[in-house]
């Protein structure tokens, strides 16, 4: 990053005032009707992304289906993203993500200063370095009257699940951690957001805060703006894909147990403790019948995953019949596990005829 010099943005302010007045613009192409389909939607949130050309993907990738590379388009695009990004597996894909898509970490660190909530010590900061954090935090404040709390995810939403399809396209990836990376974004974007216009605000600007992170400067910051500005036109249009689909609001479930029902059980649990289990024992009360531990590159994940055993293929493969929870929730539905979350990962465990779990 180069050293950013004063802490001026006028052209930036020019384009956020442009915004504030011109909110209606995109709210009368508002499609009314809600869309159900989870994974369609995850799709449509790398819209800009997806939309890009690389070598081996030489027209957009859709939001119907994941794209797939042919034999020889796959080698290109896996050379691309490995001089591009450095991403060569699964561990590489997320530690790009993690250090290339951060605009909205920063931003909501960027947040607490503002409101006070956080005093941050710059005295031994290199003045590079110093320089840098403070521009960008003055820069990042320019958006708050815009976005509020919901920031830039919009943006990095965008950009990791885009990078993600490009990843499965030439085999980088497989189906299983496209899902378990792209569908809790999209679960956050549907609640973070009530509409595409919403999204669309966040992504711009945080494609402008990117853009000046990157670059030091806001001299090209209209240019950046027309661009996407002009993109999310397009998506808005009559028969753009925001036109075409709605928003994707998450079912509320009736959980057999209420918020004031779960207790603390896992008070010594250390690293992440988030899991994935099945309507089958929160909604319907069953009890886990089969668990097993997987590798995972998420920081909210363990790696847990638990199933009353009786789900079908067509069950699973519906992303409304599970879900993301704590540990300790579903420790709450059945005691019986605690004994084995400890246990390594690729561990795999099944309820047999004596109510007993066993090691298989």
């Amino acid at each position: 990053m180069k050293k950013h010099k004063g802490i001026q943005f006028p052209n930036t302010v020019e384009i956020i005032h442009h915004m504030l007045n011109d909110q209606k613009k995109h709210k009368r192409a508002i499609h009314q009707e809600n869309m159900n389909d989870i994974t369609k939607f995850a799709l449509l949130i790398s819209s800009v992304s997806s939309n890009r050309k690389a070598p081996g993907i030489e027209k957009p990738m859709g939001f119907e289906t994941l794209y797939r590379c042919n034999k020889e388009d796959a080698k290109k695009l896996k050379e691309h993203l490995k001089v591009m990004y450095n991403i060569v597996d699964a561990d590489t894909f997320y530690q790009c993500c993690k250090e290339l898509y951060s605009s909205n970490h920063e931003y909501l660190q960027f947040v607490q200063i503002w409101k006070g909530n956080v005093q941050l010590d710059t005295s031994n900061m290199p003045e590079n370095i110093k320089s840098l954090f403070k521009n960008c935090c003055a820069y990042a404040k320019l958006f708050y009257p815009i976005v509020k709390e919901s920031g830039f995810y919009a943006w990095d939403a965008n950009e990791i699940i885009g990078l993600c399809r490009k990843a499965y396209a030439c085999g980088i990836l497989n189906e299983n951690e496209v899902q378990s990376c792209c569908l809790p974004i999209a679960k956050t974007i549907s609640k973070l957001f009530h509409n595409w216009y919403e999204f669309s605000i966040s992504c711009i600007c945080g494609a402008l805060y990117f853009n000046y992170r990157n670059s030091g400067s806001e001299k090209n910051v209209h240019e950046v703006y027309q661009l996407y500005s002009s993109i999310f036109d397009s998506f808005f249009c009559q028969n753009g894909i925001y036109h075409i689909n709605g928003w994707y609001f998450e079912e509320e479930k009736k959980f057999l147990l209420s918020k004031n029902e779960i207790k603390q059980l896992l008070d010594d649990w250390r690293g992440a403790d988030g899991c994935i289990a099945t309507n089958r024992i929160l909604i319907d009360g069953c009890k886990v019948g089969y668990m097993y531990r997987e590798e995972t590159n998420q920081e909210w994940d363990s790696g847990w995953r638990f199933l009353a055993g009786d789900e079908t293929n067509e069950y699973l493969n519906n992303p409304q019949n599970s879900g993301i929870y704590k540990l300790n929730t579903i420790c709450n539905y059945d005691y019986d596990i605690m004994p084995f979350l400890n246990d390594e990962k690729g561990c795999v465990y099944a309820r047999k005829e004596d109510d007993l779990f066993h090691k298989i």
